[in-house]
């Protein structure tokens, strides 16, 4: 197995029974909780100002299942960089949708995994751009956004600071990818794919040039999390899985 599968496993099989369902929705309740403008799994719509995407939809059917008493309305959308520091530094904190990497299985408790991602650098088909190393990364300039999962890999593969750009987001990242004021993105592929149609740019006309990892979307909370407290939501999404309504609100968004 890999480390993330093996740390994933870890993780999953060490929730077990230990709070009365009243103390877990108490506790789930008075969490923080925080995303980001990440569709198409969480973001605000320009249209009707709600809350939507894959993961939020998902997350208001667990609340249901625990009658957990929290609306689209309390979860603010945050830079990705600000929230991902709270989560880091501050209790009682919840931050969704997060990529799993084994550092942050490490750091954060986690509910998922919700469905399978790949983080590539994408560019355009036309550049016919062949990157089969980190001296290729190396030669580009690299667009990404700033904390997100994206920029922590190509940092972590040794890829030179100086040509990464970051930026807080991911609209303004993609039309400098578009104009040619960068060569690639390090991105989530169906994320980007999402930005570009918001933006008016043709997805097709890019592709994915390196595979940065393959990986799981899940729900992350501070490291000193109750384990049990989770319980219920882990519950709830095993069995959302189960009886289809995960891969029917895929299929809404993906599809």
């Amino acid at each position: 197995m890999k480390p993330l599968i093996l740390i994933m496993a870890f993780v999953f099989s060490t929730v077990v029974s230990g709070q009365t369902p009243d103390e877990a929705r108490a506790v789930i309740e008075n969490m923080k909780w925080m995303t980001e403008q990440y569709p198409p799994y969480n973001y605000r719509d320009a249209q009707d100002g709600q809350l939507k995407g894959i993961t939020v939809d998902i997350l208001m059917e667990m609340f249901k299942k625990v009658d957990v008493n929290i609306s689209r309305h309390d979860i603010p959308i945050l830079p990705w960089a600000r929230s991902y520091t709270k989560l880091l530094r501050e209790p009682g904190t919840a931050l969704f949708s997060t990529t799993y990497t084994v550092e942050r299985l490490q750091l954060f408790k986690v509910v998922g995994p919700i469905l399978p991602t790949r983080v590539s650098l994408l560019a355009k088909k036309s550049r016919g751009l062949e990157v089969r190393s980190v001296a290729d990364m190396n030669t580009l300039r690299i667009g990404v956004i700033r904390k997100d999962i994206g920029d922590q890999l190509v940092r972590a593969v040794g890829v030179n600071t100086g040509v990464i750009e970051a930026s807080n987001h991911a609209k303004n990242m993609v039309k400098k990818l578009h104009i040619g004021r960068l060569d690639a993105i390090a991105y989530a592929e169906d994320v980007a794919r999402y930005q570009f149609k918001l933006a008016g740019i043709d997805p097709d006309e890019y592709e994915a040039v390196y595979v940065l990892q393959r990986s799981y979307m899940g729900y992350t909370f501070h490291k000193s999390t109750d384990p049990h407290v989770l319980e219920p939501l882990q519950k709830a999404l095993d069995e959302l899985r189960a009886d289809g309504t995960v891969d029917t609100i895929i299929a809404k968004y993906l599809h």
